[in-house]
């Protein structure tokens, strides 16, 4: 008999949420129970374990040559290099261990996870991309995170298949893109968003196969265009000189007015393409999906962030993870897996439970850095009839003896890893970019907080300063920049920066000004132009239009938001 939606208190925000009929009849699908954290504290609880950006300098516990990672030196985590934890002068299993019956879950799994060697970054077939992390297929990249197939870029986060682009986030199959947001198919792009098979144009949103435009909105299969105004090619060329867009001032009049007048065009409430029966945001082939964000090629997936092509079918729960991932549940990055739950890093596994880092393997629970390995508990090898049962009495113990943390949150089977063991701080991880907190919400929340490094970067040049891009030279990687923000800001700003050589000679050939703020500041200046993860019941405001719709939009946002079909009519 399926069980009615239930509305329980959540732990975390002590605010109401449901579980669905369909939600419980997945949870029973996979024999775990049903969350007492609502799904938004379950997402934040999951990025939380993941560190892009973040980096420290600190010895290799092995090989003790100095590298640099994403742990904390403070952290108390064994650290080892890309080299030494991909060789064989270590084995996963001596730090292997006998449960413990007296002691909670939690505690014991967070002892394994601070033994066992970690690696300093995940970088997966990276070549000369020494600054980068959690990325796979990388070759000559400065400080790019997230996704795969990057080559000559730098500044970028969560793409595939990016060319000699900087500063371009949540995109694909682009080159020569720069400072853009959610771009497919797009050539010599600067300040796109939102669009699709563009080239050669500047400041651009929700265009498609447009080219030579400039400060457009909405466009479809137009040229010469600025601010939706159409021109002669000769016009067009004669305005943009007028324009002066490689001088820092003028680009930034321009971007303001091209943000101002982009108000004054309808949006779409989402930004959704072959969309079947499903609710969120930035979404492409998707089918049965609910409460999900930046999902393409999934089937019957909820509550979900991030889940790139190749999809996911029948999971909840999961966050830069999917590529083929089934029936799992509370995963944050995985690829490849089926029956995976309340994991981080697993890959390619089946039938794996509370483990992290590990590839190949099937039936393992709590576990760490294991390769082709089954029937594991606490990294110490079973037999499948002593394995069965062991794992029947640690979530029996689970339930008689939960994990209590220090706000009086209980964990037993079925919850994720909690903020108490988490290797990262609140603001050193990826959720403070979607769920931004100030230090005393984190602390007041009961997270982790460090407190930022103080950086005694002595400026050498200062953005008003900064040559036109045509007269800058070599001599400007020389130059200390400040940051505009100088750290008076809440982007993890490194309060200065230096420009790179391939950076310049970027810059020259889409003459495009020097930049005045910091990588992280950009970064975050982008991510602010995403909507959050969080959806508001609202109604189309075309006029005389009765149409509903969930959307990422909250209320008080200026925009001008449309129903599908009222979108179209305006746009078509």
């Amino acid at each position: 008999m399926n069980r009615t939606s239930e509305n329980p208190i959540c732990q975390n925000c002590k605010k109401d949420f449901t579980i669905e009929s369909e939600d419980f009849n997945f949870y029973e699908k996979i024999k775990v129970p049903p969350p007492t954290f609502c799904s938004e504290c379950r997402m934040i609880r999951r990025m939380n374990f993941r560190n892009e950006r973040s980096f420290y300098k600190q010895d290799c516990d092995l090989c003790k040559k100095s590298v640099i990672a994403m742990y904390d030196p403070a952290s108390k985590y064994k650290v080892y290099c890309i080299d030494c934890y991909s060789s064989d002068k270590w084995d996963p299993f001596e730090f292997g261990k006998e449960y413990n019956f007296s002691e909670p879950f939690f505690k014991q799994l967070d002892g394994l996870l601070k033994a066992i060697p970690r690696r300093a970054l995940y970088q997966d077939f990276a070549v000369n991309s020494e600054y980068t992390n959690q990325i796979v297929h990388i070759k000559n990249c400065y400080l790019c995170f997230g996704g795969h197939h990057y080559e000559d870029s730098s500044y970028c986060a969560q793409n595939f298949y990016l060319e000699n682009c900087l500063d371009v986030d949540f995109s694909s199959n682009c080159e020569f893109c720069y400072e853009s947001l959610y771009l497919r198919k797009c050539f010599r792009v600067r300040f796109g968003y939102y669009s699709e098979d563009c080239l050669d144009s500047w400041f651009i949103y929700d265009c498609r196969n447009c080219q030579n435009c400039l400060g457009c909105t909405g466009l479809r299969n137009k040229n010469y265009c600025i601010l939706n105004q159409q021109y002669t090619k000769g016009e067009y060329e004669q305005k943009v000189k007028e324009l002066k867009l490689f001088n820092q001032e003028s680009l930034l009049k321009f971007k303001n007015e091209f943000l101002k007048n982009s108000l004054l065009f309808p949006r779409k409430y989402a930004n959704v393409k072959n969309v079947i029966n499903s609710v969120g945001d930035n979404l492409e082939q998707v089918k049965n999906c609910k409460y999900v964000f930046s999902v393409s090629e999934a089937e019957n997936v909820r509550y979900s962030f991030f889940i790139p092509y190749g999809g996911a079918k029948d999971c909840f729960d999961l966050d830069h993870a999917g590529v083929g991932t089934t029936e799992s549940c509370e995963l944050h990055s995985g690829f490849g897996n089926n029956r995976v739950m309340f994991c981080t890093r697993v890959y390619y596994s089946h039938n794996v439970e509370y483990s992290d880092d590990c590839y190949n393997c099937e039936y393992l629970f709590a576990c760490a850095g294991l390769r082709k390995k089954s029937h594991c508990i606490f990294n110490k090898q079973y037999s499948k009839e002593e394995y069965e049962v062991m794992v029947k009495k640690i979530k029996e113990h689970m339930e008689k003896m939960p994990y209590e943390d220090k706000k009086g949150r209980i964990f037993k089977y079925g919850e994720f890893f909690p903020m108490d063991i988490m290797p990262f701080s609140y603001n050193d991880s990826v959720v403070c970019e979607y769920f931004p907190l100030t230090k005393k919400e984190i602390l007041e929340n009961g997270y982790k907080y460090k407190e930022p490094e103080t950086k005694n970067y002595k400026p050498t040049i200062f953005p008003n300063q900064l040559p036109a891009i045509k007269e800058a030279n070599k001599e400007i990687l020389k130059e200390i920049i400040q940051c505009e923000h100088a750290g008076d800001c809440n982007h993890r700003c490194t309060t200065a920066f230096r420009i790179i050589q391939n950076e310049l000679n970027f810059y020259k050939i889409l003459e495009v000004s020097l930049p005045e703020l910091c990588p992280n500041c950009r970064h975050m200046g982008r991510i602010e132009m995403l909507n959050p993860p969080r959806l508001y019941h609202r109604k189309c405001m075309k006029a005389g239009c009765k149409n509903e719709f969930e959307t990422s939009y909250a209320t008080n946002r200026p925009e001008i938001i449309y129903c599908d079909s009222c979108y179209k009519q305006e746009v078509y």
